[in-house]
């Protein structure tokens, strides 16, 4: 259940910019057990609470991009890991947003996470043209693949539920459900590399097929999305892959929170994210992503800073 957002009566100490304040509760939202989101989200709950006595930060568990950024708008989380395309359609009432959300903030750019869709060779399946019929994982439900996944296969004329079945498993869920032959192929939008991955590759290796957009496909797909960019998975990101798969493509993580949150507390999560990264280094390899180089990655045109994190990031010459 997420935490509400508690101001009580009680001035903290040790704030990171050197003044006491309330001590306050917020929730951050990640995604399932087993995603980039979960491992980093808790590593930075544990940096920032160590480092600021005034804050305490629980990492929920949740379904992912989408689904955090639902939380933030209904008030049910304070802080989010989320993705510049999802923030994106939040704010302009785009996709499976009925309704504007415009009550989310920027306050640090991080890792980019890609399109990494799999199978194993005794499926057949060889292509995402073949994919007709079949049954495929988009990720937990909420999970920003639920969207992307949708969206890639209907540029093959691919209707979700006319032309094949979706199914909705956490990360670490799909690579035995693919094994058993529960499943056809598995989608997962994630850094690279990504444990559910790492752990199907450890024992089928080269059987193991990437599924990616045809190069006129994803062409097309840049032009409409202009927030995300193309990728790659270089070579031997995996036991058995030898060459570079190509045609991935990808968004930016950005940290976001809510507008009502405190200032001087953004302020405090920034500072400490930034002069702490490589704590967040020790917690997540893809913690290098969240330096002071990306700290504003993904936000340009999307959403505006909050006033705390643009405070820090303006004292220490990261932004005008």
């Amino acid at each position: 259940m997420a935490v509400v957002l508690v101001m009580l009566g009680v001035l903290g100490v040790g704030a990171a910019d050197g003044v006491a304040q309330p001590r306050q509760f917020l929730a951050l939202g990640t995604s399932t057990i087993g995603g980039t989101y979960y491992v980093i989200g808790g590593g930075m709950a544990s940096i920032i609470n160590k480092a600021n006595p005034q804050l305490n930060i629980n990492a929920e568990v949740t379904g992912g991009a989408f689904g955090n950024m639902m939380l933030l708008g209904q008030k049910k989380i304070q802080l989010a890991l989320v993705t510049n395309d999802e923030v994106y359609m939040a704010w302009h009432g785009q996709g499976k947003y009925k309704s504007k959300a415009t009550n989310a903030r920027g306050v640090l750019g991080g890792h980019a996470i890609i399109w990494q869709m799999y199978t194993l060779k005794r499926t057949g399946i060889k292509s995402i043209a073949d994919l007709k019929g079949k049954r495929i994982s988009l990720g937990a439900a909420g999970s920003i693949g639920n969207l992307i996944g949708e969206v890639v296969l209907g540029t093959y004329g691919l209707k979700m539920r006319r032309d094949w079945t979706p199914e909705y498993l956490g990360h670490g869920d799909g690579p035995g459900a693919l094994k058993d032959g529960k499943l056809d192929a598995v989608l997962i939008i994630s850094s690279t590399p990504t444990s559910a991955i790492i752990d199907l590759t450890s024992s089928h290796g080269s059987d193991v097929v990437f599924l990616m957009p045809d190069r006129d496909k994803l062409e097309a797909l840049l032009k409409e999305h202009p927030y995300w960019f193309e990728s790659k998975i270089p070579a031997r990101t995996y036991k058995g892959q030898e060459q570079d798969v190509p045609n991935s493509f990808g968004a930016s993580t950005i940290l976001v929170a809510d507008e009502s949150v405190d200032a001087g507390a953004v302020y405090a999560i920034t500072k400490t994210l930034l002069e702490h990264n490589q704590d967040l280094v020790a917690v997540h390899p893809i913690g290098k992503e969240w330096a002071a180089e990306n700290a504003t990655r993904g936000m340009q045109g999307v959403l505006p800073l909050h006033p705390g994190a643009e405070r820090y990031l303006k004292e220490k010459g990261l932004i005008r």
